[in-house]
């Protein structure tokens, strides 16, 4: 399923618009010429103020000159980047027609399409649907893409956050689309004692997904685990803006003498192709590659025992990974308990709550959810190629027709669950089922932790998707409590 906006179990996918984003042209370009004017000039007054000097200032001194003042400019060129960025991004918010048109330079596609009004109209029911404008954050650079700078803003709005990122060449836009909401990254290294590897992981298909396997060092022999995503499509990482879940816990547990394997989920990978698979199923997305990531992980070199940690929907889907990978044991993660619509439509309620004065846009955008879920309800009565939220019939009905606590029962190696009580995707409702129905089996466990959300970070319920904003890190107390069951 396709992430990358709203947090829900589901997600809302926002419109992308890009423009003129196919790398550089054969010919110079105005900018580019300019550019090399003003260098010619820079370097004229440079070479006048040398001999000014009498002589004196050796090679080297002018050398080292002139290198610290190629880093000033380059310093200058940035931040002029960064502020043209952010100075387009709130003319696009505020549809400023005029503003655009005449204050920036574009490349001749972007150019086009800025002056044909197709930028402004494109983003308009993104607009609508993320709510009113709250605060634009500090523009950062990004890898660049194909050639292009891109500048990523992060933009605060009041139904949900996200990043307006803008495609850059040699000073002119060239692009523009809608990003995960993600401020300045941080900066991060793998502890010490941790070994990474980056390895393919071979799925149905002829297929391949990248994947990581963080190992404690110094170490011949170890328990593994492997982590299974929520719904969306998301890295090996889990990342949501700043805040990598599973990154965390494969270092955090790496540090505690526990090996682990996370991948691109498939719909990360091959989004584009899996849009138009018919049959395409849960089973297809959450189950099978888990399966062969415990099987991968079993022939590793080193390897014990393999566990699966799964997340959200990797939760919900546990009984039957179990069934089918056979692990050692099983952590499970937020873990729906209740039905797939029922679920959506609570969370669509949760968050109409949290804006006491909706526009009419918020209102058509939360109608448009909570009548998604009704056709769910009513499925078989919709015509055959109609979709649901942009997903097939066959992959919807798959997730409808599975029943998380019945499936469970069938689980016979030890299982831990754990809970966030300010989780307001997957609530302590959902906890309170599992216990209800497993507390009394000895093979099973249950831990919550006060003040963490649906990604096990710390937040408010009552924030909803504003707790995951800015850099947190899943606590230690959670690594421990899963380290401690492994090795048990």
């Amino acid at each position: 399923m396709k992430k990358k906006m709203i947090i829900t179990i589901l997600g809302i996918a926002l419109m992308a618009a890009l423009a003129g984003c196919s790398g550089k042209g054969n010919e110079k370009d105005k900018g580019t010429e300019e550019k090399e004017e003003n260098t010619q000039k820079e370097d004229s007054t440079a070479e006048k103020e040398d001999g000014a000097s009498g002589g004196n200032s050796s090679g080297d001194e002018k050398e080292g000159a002139a290198e610290s003042q190629d880093k000033a400019d380059a310093r200058t060129d940035d931040q002029k980047l960064l502020e043209t960025a952010e100075a387009f991004v709130k003319d696009l918010i505020a549809g400023s027609e005029e503003n655009i048109k005449g204050n920036y330079e574009y490349t001749d596609q972007m150019k086009a399409a800025v002056d044909s009004g197709q930028i402004l109209s494109a983003f308009q029911s993104t607009l609508d649907a993320v709510g009113e404008l709250k605060e634009v954050q500090p523009a950062w650079e990004s890898e660049p893409q194909a050639g292009y700078n891109t500048i990523q803003v992060p933009c605060n709005f009041t139904v949900q956050p996200l990043n307006m990122v803008i495609s850059v060449l040699d000073g002119r836009i060239g692009g523009v689309h809608t990003g995960a909401y993600q401020e300045q990254k941080e900066a991060v290294s793998i502890p010490e004692n941790v070994t990474e590897t980056d390895i393919d992981l071979s799925i149905a298909g002829g297929r391949t997904l990248p994947g990581t396997f963080a190992a404690p060092k110094n170490l011949k022999e170890y328990p593994a685990v492997v982590f299974v995503h929520g719904s969306g499509s998301g890295d090996r990482n889990e990342a949501l803006g700043q805040i990598k879940p599973f990154q965390d816990l494969a270092w955090g547990l790496a540090e505690r003498g526990i090996a682990s394997y996370r991948y691109d989920k498939i719909s990360y990978v091959y989004g584009k192709e899996l849009a138009e698979d018919k049959d395409f199923t849960v089973y297809d997305e959450t189950v099978n590659d888990a399966a062969a990531a415990v099987k991968m992980l079993r022939e590793q070199e080193g390897v014990s025992k393999v566990y699966v940690v799964g997340h959200s929907q990797g939760a919900q889907m546990m009984g039957a990974i179990a069934k089918e990978s056979q692990p050692d044991g099983c952590i499970m993660m937020a873990g729906p308990a209740r039905g797939f619509a029922d679920t959506l439509e609570r969370q669509y309620e949760f968050l109409q709550s949290l804006n006491s004065e909706p526009t009419e846009q918020e209102k058509a955008a939360f109608e448009q959810g909570l009548a998604a879920v009704e056709q769910m309800r009513n499925i078989d009565s919709l015509p055959e190629d109609e979709r649901i939220m942009g997903q097939t019939q066959t992959y919807i009905k798959s997730l409808l027709d599975y029943d998380a606590v019945k499936e469970a029962a069938d689980i016979t190696v030890p299982v831990l669950v754990l809970q966030g009580e300010e989780d307001y995707q997957v609530t302590m409702d959902d906890f309170q089922i599992w216990k209800e129905n497993y507390e009394g089996s000895d093979n099973w466990k249950f831990v919550s932790f006060p003040g963490l959300t649906h990604l096990f970070t710390e937040g408010r319920y009552d924030d909803g998707p504003a707790s995951y904003q800015g850099t947190k890190h899943v606590p230690d107390d959670v690594t421990e409590t899963i380290a401690a069951f492994i090795n048990q």
